[in-house]
């Protein structure tokens, strides 16, 4: 029966990247946690999956999956909605919701690199995104503002620079960086580091990288790694797909 599911499943993505071809490669804030400055064509509906593997000071937990669903509702603006769900110390756990936005703020061709602005409110908040380390529960919301500079030769840069808001009115800055080349016509790579200030106990710094490959316009496959600095026995390592299709 899982076998059946599993190529039930992947049958039914070719078929939506089939469906779905159109001009230009699917852009998706995943592997890296630097979120994309891209916006979802309108129209079309992008998921991005990934299923993570964690040790947070020697404690193992699963995520599966963390899901990113955005939909393109014109040429600078795409709605977005996150939840992650996962399993630790043998129970399954329900981790967290969020609805939000990405807004355009500047393209390329106008401007020194693209720019978009992300905003996030959190419907329910067990515990944050297990990239960011923090189990305080008092998440209300989150904001970036996301740039994209591409070089000649195939590299580019992304960073981010935002805040996530506390329900007792408290802040913590974020901040992501990630250097990316391309590999060949299909693949790139990437180096990063992240975290978020004040640094305290509850608040990691962080590197990571990893490897993404298309299999098509509209699907793509990602894994990557990621350690705490501050923490020898906290890290990751994450698996990710992603597709897009077209639904009006």
């Amino acid at each position: 029966m899982l076998r059946a599911k599993f190529f039930f499943l992947v049958f039914s993505l070719f078929s939506f990247s089939l469906l779905a071809q159109q001009e230009g490669r699917l852009e998706t804030d995943r592997p890296d946690q630097t979120e994309c400055p891209f916006i979802v064509k309108k129209g079309y509906i992008q998921m991005e999956w990934g299923f993570n593997r964690q040790v947070e000071s020697g404690v193992l937990s699963w995520t599966y999956p963390t899901s990113l669903m955005k939909i393109g509702l014109g040429k600078r603006w795409e709605a977005r909605y996150t939840s992650v769900w996962g399993r630790e110390e043998g129970q399954s756990t329900y981790q967290s919701d969020a609805v939000g936005f990405k807004y355009a703020l500047l393209f390329p061709e106008k401007s020194f690199a693209r720019v978009s602005l992300i905003a996030h409110y959190r419907i329910n908040d067990q515990k944050r995104d297990e990239s960011e380390r923090n189990n305080q529960r008092h998440s209300v919301g989150d904001f970036v503002f996301t740039v994209q500079h591409d070089f000649a030769k195939g590299f580019g840069l992304g960073y981010n620079v935002g805040a996530e808001m506390h329900s007792n009115g408290t802040a913590e800055c974020i901040y992501r960086f990630a250097p990316n080349m391309n590999i060949g016509k299909r693949g790139y790579a990437y180096v990063e580091v992240f975290g978020r200030v004040p640094s305290s106990s509850q608040t990691d710094q962080w590197v990571d990288g990893g490897l993404a490959y298309y299999i098509s316009d509209d699907l793509k496959l990602d894994i990557s790694a990621g350690k705490s600095l501050q923490s020898e026995q906290t890290w990751y390592v994450a698996l990710g797909l992603s597709f897009r299709f077209k639904v009006f």
